[in-house]
């Protein structure tokens, strides 16, 4: 057992590459090995993953310092660096190589910085959704589907309330292309609700045809995608407009659902149902645009909108997973770290959220985060008030607090095995 865990990790230094990670990690100047696994360390936990709680007898053992040691000895080998005393430092061929990555990092951060941009949403939404009316209006009205001509209309609005949010972006008219958007929503649904209720007067049978099909189907999916972008950035960023187009994306992909149903329903001689979602689909539509209205009025009294209720459940479950590693972390400290004073405390959790010295993480963008003590203290109250921590002059990790460590190591260990083992 013991061998087969010694191939498993020599097979792991074998298939990793860490050379040009070392080489951006020494860009700022020379370090030792254990300065350069420490920049290794704090990738992950820029990401909420505080491994040194999960791999602490892995770099006791020195797993990683040996891995870093062989490609340090290629590096040298290859003339990226020299040694001094303890220290790595780059030579020439080192900087170039270290400059080269850097270089892509800085353009990748800087794309990426992009797309978290407001107006690049609006940007991105115009393209999709005059791409979308494009593929559904012709399929709407080649089948005669009440439901997919009501959601291509619905679809080409939404090309112009994407226009108005970047022209309200650029000229600082946010509050006011959100009245127009609303407005916009109101008017849609009711054109939609009367031409859903006139066919129960005029029916029309639907001629369904596999491209029907299509345009529906990649509606849901590609507004699906178009939602989770437009409700991240307009979270992220607070914009009132961004989440009003997210809520009109949600609808499209209940509606793309309901009108692939009702198309199926058509192939099975039941037309009435594509009418009755065309029904769906406007009420829907005049449902959102209201609660959005009283939103908006609500913004323009108090001079702030709540957007709570549109947060994200995979962002606070992700959320709830950082914290919960923080404060594992922070038990880790006390029992293994041998941390025992409160600011001791206070300050390493802070310090855990510099990532200004690390040149990858920099390079990216990522190396700024907000205040974090806001956070560090409400994970101070939660390990007290689960009695994981006992607060006396001294810190001290409770007897449940250390059953709560030994759960979550075996937990993770557990799982890294069976990956280990299944890979």
């Amino acid at each position: 057992m013991n061998g087969h865990k010694k191939s498993l990790r020599r097979h792991r230094r074998e298939s990793r590459d860490n050379r040009d990670m070392i080489a951006i990690c020494l860009s700022d100047g020379p370090r030792t090995v254990a300065d350069i696994g420490k920049q290794f360390i704090a990738l992950p936990r820029r990401f909420g993953f505080f491994i040194e709680l999960f791999d602490h007898e892995s770099i006791e053992r020195g797993d990683l310092t040996q891995e870093l040691l062989i490609d340090l000895e290629k590096m040298e080998a290859e003339g990226w660096v020299e040694r001094q005393g303890e220290q790595y430092a780059l030579t020439a061929l080192g900087y170039e190589k270290a400059a080269e990555k850097l270089g892509g990092l800085r353009k990748a951060g800087a794309l990426a910085g992009k797309f978290l941009q407001p107006a690049t949403v609006s940007q991105v939404s115009l393209g999709v959704h005059l791409s979308l009316a494009a593929l559904k209006l012709p399929a709407g009205f080649l089948s005669g589907s009440v439901g997919l001509i009501n959601d291509a209309a619905d679809t080409l609005l939404d090309g112009l309330s994407s226009l108005l949010v970047y022209a309200g972006l650029r000229l600082n008219k946010e509050r006011a292309v959100n009245v127009v958007l609303v407005l916009l929503m109101l008017g849609t649904g009711a054109l939609t609700f009367y031409e859903a209720v006139r066919r129960f007067f005029i029916p029309l049978k639907p001629e369904v045809d596999w491209y029907a099909f299509v345009a529906a189907v990649l509606s849901g999916l590609v507004c699906l995608g178009l939602w989770a972008y437009q409700r991240y950035i307009g979270l992220r960023s607070g914009c009132v407009a961004l989440i009003t187009q997210s809520v009109d994306s949600r609808n499209h992909v209940i509606v793309a659902i309901s009108v692939t149903a009702g198309l199926i329903a058509s192939l099975l001689r039941f037309y009435l149902l594509d009418t009755l979602v065309g029904l769906v689909v406007a009420i829907l539509i005049l449902k959102s645009a209201v609660e959005l209205g009283l939103e908006t009025i609500r913004s323009l009294r108090e001079g702030e909108a709540d957007l709570s209720r549109y947060k994200m459940g995979l962002i606070e479950r992700y959320e709830g997973f950082r914290q919960a590693q923080l404060r594992d972390w922070m038990l880790y400290l006390v029992e293994k770290e041998k941390v025992l004073t409160l600011a001791e405390l206070r300050l390493r959790a802070c310090q855990a959220f510099d990532f200004s010295d690390n040149p990858a993480l920099r390079g990216f963008g990522l190396d700024q985060q907000g205040d974090p003590s806001q956070l560090v203290e409400g994970c101070l109250q939660a390990l007290c008030e689960n009695g994981w921590l006992a607060m006396d002059e001294r810190l001290s990790v409770t007897e449940a607090g250390r059953q709560r460590l030994s759960r979550v190591v075996n937990r993770t260990r557990g799982e890294r095995h069976r990956l280990s083992m299944s890979g």
